[in-house]
């Protein structure tokens, strides 16, 4: 099974990516650790994750949160609403993100986090932009 099949959430959740707010979920649990999602998925160990680590983790997240693997996200499968996702919610009447849509959002939500225009995220960016995202 490829690995980006076997991970756990990812940035998506923690941004989203890693990338991850609970605007529309009230009732939603809190965003995984932005520690603990650098972690895992800072494939080549220099304690940030560049763009390519955040897509892996992004893909990752959207077909673990897939439950009925229907191909789209709905309100439901989504744990953690970033600022992007729920602004793109808002604007699909059947509620459903597709990967594509999804890929789109928090790829945004990664350069909204990158705030020192770097092309890598830290946890502490992350958690920041999560904050803000509130």
């Amino acid at each position: 099974m490829p690995r980006v099949w076997s991970a756990s959430l990812g940035l998506a959740a923690a941004l989203g990516a890693c990338i991850l707010v609970r605007g529309v979920l009230a009732q939603a649990p809190p965003p995984p650790d932005a520690k603990a999602w650098v972690q895992k998925h800072d494939t080549n160990g220099d304690g940030k994750i560049d763009r390519e680590e955040f897509h892996q983790g992004v893909i990752e997240a959207f077909f673990l949160r897939d439950n009925n693997k229907d191909g789209y996200l709905s309100v439901e499968e989504l744990t953690v609403i970033t600022p992007e996702a729920r602004t793109l919610l808002r604007s699909k009447p059947d509620g459903k993100i597709s990967l594509p849509e999804f890929l789109n959002a928090m790829h945004k939500d990664f350069t909204a986090a990158d705030t020192n225009d770097d092309g890598f995220l830290t946890a502490e960016e992350i958690e920041i932009y999560m904050r803000k995202g509130r």
